[in-house]
């Protein structure tokens, strides 16, 4: 069995280190560790990892800026087990264990708008991105949990709502509605608003909802007051007092379960393709748990 480390985002990216069972390697940017990273942000000496029983452990040497693995980072002295394919952000460098993490997770980092944090020089280009995909995949890892810790849909789809909500900074109002897959009828609608609502039923465009479900896919309008795209659609958000505005749908390989629909009443441009991306491979993970609840 082969145990590798790679370089996914970062200067070296593309590079890999092996790794031999049994023997501890130091991690960090001063030349005297065992892998050294080309990354100012990283701590001198940043971590150490070992493999053990054909599984990968770090421990953090008490790193300035920590090291961030499974949503969370590390307490520094306790050594953590580390799975194939989860990444770990040290700085502004994410690495990957295992070849598993080539095949998995490089291709969603790219597609969630990644791939050119690094420039022809190996130089970080654009830090601040590294960074969101940290907070991206700490917004991942607790939707994965909520789907975890519990079998009751209205708790797993409340948690899902919050936690949308508190992720995107710039929205006013995160709306999960579950339809019945059969009818096409609402089922449910859950939201959270920062203003109080008196009526939950016009709490979101139907026309864009409506859309999203026809097409199956992510649907979203950056401005409805410079948008000629969709006329009724665009008139029903301006009617709404609504400035823009996105929405998913939740589906598996079998069904439509329903949506995610979130909006901004005064804010242009409240939302980027890589934020749909996002949502897209969210709501994937939320209907394969509503199919296994359901069965």
């Amino acid at each position: 069995m082969e145990f590798k480390m790679y370089i996914l985002i970062g200067k070296g990216e593309g590079e890999s280190f092996e790794l031999e069972p049994g023997k501890e390697y130091t991690v960090g940017r001063h030349s005297e560790n065992d892998i050294k990273i080309l990354d100012d942000n990283i701590s001198r000496n940043h971590f150490k990892i070992r493999i053990k029983g054909n599984k990968y452990f770090i421990t953090d040497l008490g790193s300035k800026n920590g090291t961030f693995v499974d949503g969370k980072d590390l307490s520094p002295g306790i050594e953590t087990e580390v799975k194939e394919g989860v990444p770990i952000v040290i700085g502004m460098t994410i690495l990957g264990l295992g070849p598993i993490c080539e095949l998995c997770l490089k291709p969603f980092l790219d597609s969630a708008g990644f791939d050119k944090v690094v420039n022809i020089y190996g130089e970080v280009e654009k830090p601040k991105r590294v960074m969101a995909i940290k907070k991206n995949l700490e917004f991942i890892y607790n939707v994965n949990n909520c789907l975890m810790e519990s079998k009751d849909l209205k708790e797993i789809l409340k948690k899902l709502v919050n936690n949308v909500f508190l992720f995107f900074k710039r929205i006013d109002r995160c709306v999960v509605i579950t339809i019945d897959y059969e009818t096409g009828k609402i089922k449910n609608i859950l939201y959270r608003s920062k203003n109080p609502i008196d009526d939950p039923r016009k709490i979101f465009s139907r026309e864009l909802v409506e859309k999203a479900l026809i097409m199956n896919k992510p649907i979203m309008v950056k401005d409805s007051n410079n948008c000629n795209e969709d006329n009724k659609l665009t008139e029903s958000l301006q009617i709404m007092k609504i400035r823009s505005a996105m929405c998913v749908p939740i589906a598996s390989c079998f069904n439509i379960r329903g949506v995610i629909y979130v909006d901004s009443l005064e804010r242009p441009n409240g939302f980027r393709e890589s934020d749909a991306i996002l949502l897209k491979d969210v709501s994937g993970r939320v209907a394969l748990a509503m199919d296994n609840i359901s069965i």
